[in-house]
């Protein structure tokens, strides 16, 4: 990460008995800046780019911070706090760093013929009762007390990677000190440097900026406009960005098969497939697998995807089972009609895809073991950046439904109307019956799964039906059921 020194401005203050100089720096970077696009119904719209550069200040709670300390044979200790308040508009985040203001880490006899000193010179973590006397150090926590660093070997004791919250702006560092009867009296001091450091900020992507579905990160989706619930013209190119009634949509490859999917910005402002997820497992053979926190990992079925239906498998095993349908199942017009071929009209998909069934071992990434019988499956087989949906908060079906789209009645034709349309766009695909091994009620229900356990045996899924959504159901662990996966 870029940093830089130029053009910082210097303040002074006196902190206890020592003097503090703030170094502040501010390093120049660009970063898009949205802006609202235009209404007209013609494609005569422009996205525009504004550069932000960003800046860095940096202040201290106290003007003088000063210890009077009546020292004892075995050494008294004490310490106080120092608030360093950073203000910055960098969205890539600073660097803190503290020191001496020179080589000299001693704190000094106001009267230069003293030459005893308070040192800083141990090499190891000190605590109040091991600090040895006469010395003094700093801490983030008042326990733990590290040496004063000198000036070429400053200590950094914050850093920052992302756009700061109000609680990361502010860094409490304390000055602790022991002094024994044996130390001459009188004022010691030195004087301690904070410097700020801004981070470049980061090029801000959103949807249109990003070709893969590897790519997506939680900010891409964050900087992507949010559309209304009533949403449903589509921008697929980021003419509209800014403008709430477009919904932004982009097709999207997955590096693992280069099979490709919609993606599509929905009003409880997360990022979802609007296709099913579609990647076939082959035995023996690693998949990339992603897990919650958005690191990926790699895991090895040990079965492969079936294309026939007529294979059983058990309700409840830790095995990697899944059904990619015959081509005459495959797909369903609209959700509901079946259709041969996938077909598409102009720019807009008019076609859905069934996707692969999957059990919730498999589509948890091997993760969502039998014996899980309450929580989160920590992984799935979605793609780096995304996961299976949770049975309740910001990430669930529900909060899509209720929140998003105020389908807060969600036992009605108008609920299941809404479910299979634009711009939510899921099909009644169906599921494998483990027990009678076949696909049944195509084109009449939907099942999705959740990454939360509901007991050993069953998981929580969504059940769809054209008058009606069931976002916080449950059923076996072993049933085929298909996965739409949201950003991480």
């Amino acid at each position: 990460m870029k940093k830089s020194k130029n053009n910082r401005a210097d303040y002074l203050t006196k902190v206890g008995i020592f003097s503090a100089s703030l170094f502040v720096a501010a390093t120049a970077a660009y970063i898009y800046s949205p802006i609202v696009g235009s209404n007209a119904e013609e494609d005569t719209t422009a996205r525009i780019k504004a550069t932000v550069n960003p800046v860095a200040a940096l202040s201290l709670d106290v003007n003088q911070l000063s210890f009077n300390i009546t020292p004892t044979s075995e050494g008294a200790f004490d310490s106080q706090p120092v608030t360093a308040t950073v203000n910055t508009n960098s969205t890539g985040g600073y660097e803190l760093y503290l020191s001496a203001d020179s080589e000299t880490t001693d704190m000094t006899h106001a009267d230069d013929t003293i030459t005893n000193v308070i040192a800083s010179d141990f090499t190891e973590t000190v605590t109040s009762s091991t600090m040895r006397p006469n010395k003094w150090g700093y801490s983030l926590d008042d326990t733990n007390f590290l040496k004063i660093p000198s000036l070429t070997s400053q200590a950094q004791i914050r850093n920052i990677d992302h756009y700061p919250s109000v609680a990361e702006l502010t860094t409490s560092v304390y000055v602790g000190t022991k002094i024994s009867t044996e130390l001459p009296s009188g004022t010691y001091s030195n004087t301690l440097l904070f410097s700020v450091i801004a981070h470049d900020s980061p090029i801000i992507k959103t949807l249109f900026d990003i070709e893969t579905m590897q790519e997506m990160t939680p900010s891409v989706c964050r900087f992507t406009t949010t559309p209304k619930g009533g949403a449903t013209r589509f921008d697929w190119t980021g003419a509209y960005e800014g403008n709430r009634e477009y919904v932004p949509r982009k097709v999207l490859v997955d590096t693992r098969d280069n099979k490709t999917y919609l993606v599509s910005k929905l009003a409880d402002g997360n990022c979802w497939m609007s296709q099913n997820l579609a990647i076939d497992l082959t035995e023996n053979e690693p998949v990339e697998i992603s897990n919650n926190d958005g690191t990926v990992s790699t895991a090895t079925p040990n079965y492969s995807t079936i294309y026939a239906a007529g294979e059983s498998w058990s309700q409840a095993e830790d095995n990697w089972r899944s059904y990619h349908p015959e081509a005459e199942k495959a797909y369903y017009q609209n959700g509901v009609t079946q259709s041969s071929t996938p077909t598409a009209s102009g720019d807009e998909y008019a076609w859905e895809s069934a996707g692969v069934y999957y059990n919730w071992y498999a589509a948890t990434g091997g993760s969502g073991t039998v014996s899980l019988d309450s929580g989160e499956a920590p992984s799935s087989l979605c793609p780096k950046g995304w996961r299976l949906p949770t049975m309740e908060g910001s990430k669930s079906l529900y909060n899509l439904y209720a929140g998003g789209y105020n389908l807060s009645d969600m036992l009605t034709e108008t609920a299941g109307t809404a479910f299979r349309a634009d711009p939510l766009n899921f099909t009644l695909a169906g599921g494998y019956n483990w027990m009678s091994h076949k696909l049944d009620h195509a084109a009449e229900n939907a099942f999705y799964w959740m990454s939360t356990a509901y007991n050993s045996t069953n998981a929580y899924r969504l059940s769809a039906k054209t008058t009606y959504i069931k976002p916080q159901g449950n059923y076996h662990k072993g049933y085929g059921m298909t996965v739409r996966c949201v950003n991480i």
